[in-house]
């Protein structure tokens, strides 16, 4: 989900950053849960009839269902987002001791297989299921990890989103233990720990913003459209020699979660356009499977993420 100016968010994002987050990093984790899914419940019956029938209607696009179970979709997809943002203030306080409570990690061998090769290993996820806990599980376990991350431009949030949202999170963000390399930025830091045998997350479906989608994006068919995908883990891979590794965060009951790490893609292509088709068919796959658990549905639309039927798309790489 995009974050979006709105006067009423802003007063939520005070209430959030302040005295809920005091709160949650007091409480226990199944206790975050039970309050995350809390809040979705409230974003469902308070975010106004127009939003709620867009993610509808996005999709039924998809899924051939009845009214009342997209909405149900759409509710489980709302309580998903706030587990994850309040999950998140809760990562700094995992440990290795705990964090066998919360999380299972299936694929380790794989990672380690191909990091075995000393090349680095590109772990292509998306904004898919609880996202960071990713960086988490395999931080607390020694692995060197590196982010291509993306904050938007502070002129384009409100007040209150650049000088207490934005703000909080990138602290929370410190004290995670990875290395954030900003998408913005030249691409020296990420070729540099692949070449140092460490690990590399992308986000390769995009960043969902229209207008930084025009360069470094093709289209894919994915969910039966035609949608943009960056291109950018191609390039990396193929200056590297790095393994593509797929990589996905499952929520489970209560506060378990599981990552799913995928065999190598690419082998047999190295990295062409066939490459991310292979990725956007697995995200397929998985987005099928666990609608609710994807946070793109609001932009799955045509001039978004869908692109306009008439446009001529460019494959030009994107400076980052």
């Amino acid at each position: 989900m995009v974050p979006r100016r709105n006067i009423v968010k802003d007063c939520a994002r005070i209430l959030f950053w302040y005295p809920v987050k005091w709160f949650v990093k007091l409480v226990p984790f199944s206790l975050v849960c039970w309050i995350g899914n809390f809040f979705g419940y409230m974003d469902y019956l308070f975010s106004g009839s127009e939003r709620i029938n867009k993610m509808i209607n996005n999709i039924s696009q998809v899924f051939e269902e009845d009214k009342k179970a997209l909405r149900n979709i759409v509710k489980k997809n709302l309580q998903n987002h706030c587990r994850n943002v309040l999950e998140f203030i809760k990562y700094p306080q995992l440990n290795r001791k705990n964090l066998s409570d919360i999380l299972l990690i299936e694929g380790i061998d794989i990672l380690n297989r191909e990091l075995s090769r000393e090349k680095g290993v590109i772990l292509v996820t998306a904004h898919f299921g609880a996202k960071q806990i990713l960086q988490i599980g395999l931080g607390l376990k020694g692995y060197k990890l590196n982010q291509i991350c993306y904050h938007m431009d502070r002129d384009e949030l409100s007040f209150i989103q650049k000088n207490v949202s934005q703000r909080q999170r990138i602290k929370i963000e410190e004290k995670i233990p990875v290395n954030f390399i900003s998408a913005k930025s030249f691409m020296r830091s990420a070729y540099r720990c692949l070449r140092e045998n460490q690990i590399l997350i992308i986000a390769a479906d995009g960043i969902g913003i229209p207008k930084y989608m025009n360069k470094g994006y093709t289209q894919f068919t994915f969910l039966g459209k035609r949608v943009l995908f960056p291109t950018n883990m191609s390039l990396l891979a193929k200056k590297t020699g790095s393994s593509v590794l797929p990589a996905f965060v499952i929520r489970g009951e209560g506060i378990k979660h599981k990552i799913v790490i995928e065999q190598p893609i690419g082998t047999n292509s190295r990295l062409n356009e066939d490459t991310i088709n292979e990725f956007v068919k697995i995200l397929e796959r998985y987005v099928l499977r666990f609608p609710y658990l994807w946070e793109f549905w609001e932009e799955f639309e045509e001039g978004t993420l869908i692109e306009v039927a008439d446009k001529k798309t460019s494959t030009e790489t994107l400076s980052l």
